[in-house]
């Protein structure tokens, strides 16, 4: 019986209505809205600050680069010492005239171990360990490494500990250990890295259009294999080391919190006695004649690499200002043609890019972006269409000008913005041969360029470009529109 009666009552509210929920309409505890605040009180801005910020005009920006102190110390070391008490800490470099360029050619590799190793492997009277230590103790960083044109040593030291420590730094230039032990250690690293390079698809990139561009047998672009490294040894480093390592033409910049007299104490004990003669003149070679043509790397990615390289421009040329302009109208962040067109106006790629470098023959005009595989050879085409279009029959404009113009003058303070880089910079440019009124004139010959020099210098890019696509291989056919292609399974044997 109770069975039955719970039975219907569960029936009953099953099927019964369910009764709408009362509104309230009025006031709950704790629930009252807020009252509202008075709008805040505005005033009128003043006459001078009414008007359009679009119409005002600033000042021209006044940049004075300053000078570092300059003076040689007989044996061909050049030394520039810029001073900055803002900070109790000095920065010892040395730019030294040795780099990769200097590998004997089945010793690829070399520059680079000997100065890795260089700043890891102990000098003077202190072993490898005993150099770490002494460093750790006193807070001090030393590092090195070596460019295509050059190398550097570098010592981080506070300002109170430039005294002791400035004798081992040139320890390290002049008198180098080189510990057994520590050579193992930086060789595998080496090696380690050239295991992994093709870890890195845009390196793989890189290296296909550096082969392509200059040639793979040019000092530019050759690289190590696995088989320079494992045949260097500690005399190989030791050799390179005697031979290339030289005060004529070392540059020794100090910058930062000391006592210029103090410092040339230093020089006079620790740096003048060193001798040396010049170093042999580089040979470059002449490059190799371009015709278009397309370099297909094939490799599973999420993102297909696209790189375009054209000729740049040689040191010291009076293109130099004229280019900078072209390469910033076309593929600066946000407003190069390259980036508005790719990124913004058609969504083929995250972003896209170009830049322009000097070098002791062409130099190089590089542009790139990544994209999905679907969408390589559009975005490809579209990339080709604006290079070859631009300054014929899609010239840049005023206003294209007038932005790359401003750009480049804005941007050339921030490279004088630390003592560091005012040594650095000066120091750099000496190097290469540049005259000594390069720095101080390059604001104006860049404000001097025309749009007429503008249009014909960017049609320098286009000629002969070398294009390197890292994608998928069924990309090819697809490619073979653009130019012949060349497939590349290992850009280690690229020749």
């Amino acid at each position: 019986m109770i069975r039955a009666i719970v039975v219907l009552l569960l029936a009953a509210c099953a099927t019964a209505p369910i009764p709408e929920p009362e509104v309230l309409t009025r006031p709950q505890p704790g629930l009252e809205s807020a009252p509202t605040k008075p709008p805040l009180a505005t005033f009128p801005l003043p006459e001078r600050l009414a008007v359009d910020p679009t119409t005002l005009k600033s000042a021209p920006l006044e940049l004075t680069i300053r000078a570092p102190e300059r003076f040689e110390l007989g044996n061909g070391v050049t030394v520039y010492l810029v001073e900055d008490h803002t900070t109790p800490l000095v920065l010892v470099r040395a730019l030294l005239p040795a780099g990769t360029v200097e590998d004997p050619p089945d010793k690829l590799g070399l520059a680079s171990v000997t100065m890795s190793l260089l700043a890891e492997g102990g000098a003077g009277p202190l072993g490898a360990e005993a150099l770490d230590e002494l460093l750790e103790y006193h807070a001090a960083d030393l590092t090195s490494g070596a460019s295509d044109e050059y190398s550097t040593v570098s010592l981080s030291v506070r300002s109170q500990d430039l005294t002791k420590l400035f004798p081992i730094f040139a320890d390290v230039l002049q008198r180098p250990r080189f510990d057994v032990k520590r050579f193992e250690v930086v060789r595998a690293r080496a090696l380690e890295s050239v295991r992994r390079r093709e870890d890195r698809p845009d390196a793989v990139a890189s290296r296909a259009l550096n082969k392509a561009f200059f040639g793979p047998a040019s000092p530019l672009a050759r690289e190590p294999l696995e088989s320079h490294l494992t045949a260097l040894t500690p005399g190989d480093v030791k050799r390179f080391h005697a031979n290339h390592f030289t005060p004529v033409g070392t540059r020794l910049v100090i910058t930062g919190d000391f006592d210029p007299a103090a410092v040339k104490t230093l020089l006079g004990l620790h740096v003048k006695p060193w001798k040396g003669g010049p170093l042999a003149a580089r040979i470059y070679g002449q490059g190799q004649a371009q015709t278009r043509r397309v370099i297909l790397v094939p490799r599973q990615v999420a993102q297909v690499k696209i790189r375009l390289g054209g000729p740049g421009f040689p040191r010291k040329s009076s293109d130099e200002y004229r280019l900078r302009l072209a390469n910033t109208a076309l593929g600066s962040f946000g407003v190069g043609r390259l980036y508005r067109e790719i990124r913004d106006e058609r969504g083929l790629a995250y972003s896209a890019f170009s830049q322009v470098s000097p070098g002791p023959t062409t130099g190089l005009f590089l542009a790139g972006f990544d994209t999905r595989p679907d969408q390589a050879v559009e975005a490809l085409k579209v990339g080709l269409r604006i290079l070859e279009g631009a300054g014929a029959g899609e010239p840049f404009t005023l206003a294209e000008l007038s932005t790359a113009v401003d750009m480049s003058l804005n941007a050339f303070a921030f490279r004088f913005d630390t003592a560091a880089r005012i040594g650095f910079e000066r120091a750099l440019f000496d190097h290469f041969g540049y005259p000594d009124d390069y720095l101080e004139r390059f604001r104006d010959r860049t404000a001097a360029v025309t749009l007429e020099e503008a249009n014909q210098a960017v049609r320098r890019f286009s000629t002969g470009l070398q294009i390197v696509v890292v994608g998928p291989a069924s990309l090819e056919p697809a490619l073979r529109a653009l130019g012949p292609v060349t497939l590349i399974s290992d850009v280690d044997q690229f020749r």
